[in-house]
């Protein structure tokens, strides 16, 4: 299997999805949003969930097998408290970006699941009024704070333009986690949770959904294949 190949092929694709979700919104990458409105929240989160974790598997694979040289002990030094918001600020005003999360999030009560009703796409993105849930929400157009929103759009495209950044990252994390298990520490074992991954659906909705299947499936028969060299 080229890995390699199917990285640049899913990538291509999901940037395509993305870029669309910012063209949504109207926002360029790198700006800021600050609310939408419900409907067109709606939407983008439809497709932003499951983008993310299509965009984690391809990290994984990205990280499969990669070595990182360890870091030689520094003397100890007392450092001052590290800022526990991922968008804190630094010197000069400017606002540091959000990381890219990434492990799954552990399986919560999703308000989502309580409609089962699912849109029609027209063009992508455009939702056609008439049919259930989504198209009741369109009715109400309460702008929603979308700040939280852009953040993740940000550092998901982010995340996504720069895949060996994001592949190291996760492979010092399992350098971390390989010497917690050594000493027999409790730790998280995968950054992808076990089952389906979060914004999958059964019945496919939109070209998202398909990309999901593909990175998912990807990652599992990689992880899951013995290493015979």
């Amino acid at each position: 299997m080229d890995y390699a190949l199917a990285i640049r092929r899913n990538r291509d694709q999901l940037r395509q999805i993305i870029l669309a979700l910012f063209a949504l919104a109207r926002m360029r990458v790198g700006g800021s949003l600050f609310t939408l409105p419900r409907s067109t929240f709606t939407a983008i989160m439809l497709v932003l969930r499951p983008a993310e974790s299509a965009v984690r598997r391809l990290i994984v694979i990205a990280a499969h097998g990669l070595v990182l040289k360890q870091k030689p002990p520094r003397d100890f030094v007392i450092l001052g408290p590290r800022p526990e918001d991922p968008v804190a600020s630094m010197p000069g005003g400017i606002i540091r970006p959000r990381a890219f999360k990434l492990f799954d999030p552990l399986k919560t009560f999703d308000p989502e699941s309580i409609c089962d009703a699912e849109p029609v796409w027209e063009s992508g993105f455009g939702l056609q009024a008439g049919h259930g849930c989504i198209s009741t929400l369109a009715t109400e157009e309460k702008p929603l704070n979308a700040t939280h929103l852009g953040q993740r759009l940000n550092a998901l495209i982010r995340a996504l333009d720069n895949l060996p950044h994001q592949a190291r990252r996760l492979a010092r994390w399992q350098m971390k986690r390989d010497t917690a298990l050594k000493a027999h520490r409790q730790t998280r074992l995968s950054p992808m949770r076990p089952g389906l991954p979060p914004g999958w659906r059964q019945r496919k909705i939109h070209e998202i959904d398909t990309l999901l299947r593909e990175c998912h499936g990807l990652a599992n028969d990689l992880i899951n294949t013995p290493d015979t060299g």
